[in-house]
């Protein structure tokens, strides 16, 4: 996927009279702020594209060229900087973070040449099988990254959060490398929200900081009756500190770290919400929190395997404590996480 600081734009004066070039031409639509490759490198200049690429140019469309190539452009046309407007007037500068940006998008293409295609649902069955989730939190890190980092402030702070803190294979890590990967399962692929998915599972639980910690530590279950409306605040506590800390993030990332305890049926809490009145995002990384509580047991006091937990989501089976009204998507999701076989990884682990 290209960004406008990928390009730089040029006139078809600056093409001159050759046919063939070593580099590849783009056309720019600024109305949609898209780029489609319309020469590849050294694909002849016929005159029927000729004439075509007049008329694309006559509508509004750009010429435009790769940054990385901008050495071998000027040197086969025979140009300078101060000979293309875009580049004589610094346009191709490129601020810190599109050069960082740039090099997480290269790193990640040597990873996965390296590696090999990710595939999450393989990944996480072995993971749970090997109670080793080191190469999904490296993947996640390592693929969040390669989005830029400037869209909002959000998904500055889940840049942040992902470069200092998603580097070892723990709870929390493992909750939101799940959570970032299960996302993108639900074809929600978009930056933005992928960003509020991180920030929303970091600072889901900020809450707690504002309970007594032995009722933290405490499975939910053995809490009584009036610790557990205490505990059931943690929620709205957790969404007080950031506004009264004035923490920049969306309203949508808030309503994770609000709602992530809502349940379809309206059994949840804080506010008994049901159906779509609560947000996809807020029950993603709800399903996701719930599932590592309950195998860690947080929830009962007892550790179980977390494919025996998603069979009994999957399957309704109730035990005390466990939810599974995440909404049908979501469920559905959750069942397919489990379902195909993996044979001989340990071979090759």
């Amino acid at each position: 996927m290209y960004h406008s600081y990928d390009f730089f734009l040029i006139e078809k004066s600056h093409l001159k009279d050759a046919r063939t070039f070593p580099f590849q031409l783009f056309v720019h639509n600024p109305e949609n702020k898209t780029f489609h490759l319309y020469l590849t490198g050294n694909q002849p200049l016929t005159k029927h594209l000729s004439t075509l690429l007049d008329s694309i140019i006559e509508s509004g469309a750009i010429l435009a060229v790769l940054r990385r190539q901008k050495r071998t452009f000027l040197k086969a046309q025979e140009l300078n900087d101060t000979d293309v407007s875009s580049l004589a007037n610094g346009e191709s500068e490129l601020t810190a973070a599109e050069k960082e940006h740039i090099m997480n998008t290269k790193y990640k293409e040597m990873y996965e040449e390296k590696h090999g295609p990710f595939n999450f649902q393989t990944e996480f069955q072995k993971a749970c099988d090997t109670d080793n989730f080191d190469r999904l939190i490296e993947y996640a890190q390592i693929d969040f990254l390669s989005y830029i980092q400037t869209i909002s402030h959000t998904m500055c702070l889940a840049h942040h959060f992902i470069r200092n803190f998603l580097v070892s294979d723990n709870y929390i890590n493992r909750i939101v490398a799940t959570s970032y990967f299960f996302t993108k399962t639900l074809n929600i692929t978009d930056p933005e929200s992928l960003g509020d998915v991180i920030c929303g599972a970091y600072l889901a639980n900020v809450g707690y900081s504002q309970l007594p910690l032995k009722m933290v530590k405490t499975p939910t279950n053995n809490l009584s009756r009036l610790e557990k409306k205490l505990f059931e605040k943690h929620t709205i506590l957790g969404n007080h500190l950031i506004k009264k800390n004035h923490l920049d993030i969306s309203e949508r990332c808030k309503k994770i770290i609000l709602d992530h305890h809502e349940r379809t049926n309206g059994s949840g809490y804080p506010a008994m919400k049901a159906g779509n009145s609560i947000d996809t995002l807020s029950q993603i990384v709800g399903s996701i929190y719930h599932i590592f509580e309950f195998s860690t047991g947080k929830i009962n006091g007892t550790k179980s395997p977390i494919r025996s937990i998603i069979v009994n989501i999957k399957n309704r089976n109730y035990q005390p404590g466990l939810e599974v009204d995440f909404g049908d998507d979501i469920n559905y999701q959750l069942s397919e996480l489990i379902n195909t076989e993996i044979k001989d990884y340990k071979k090759v682990a």
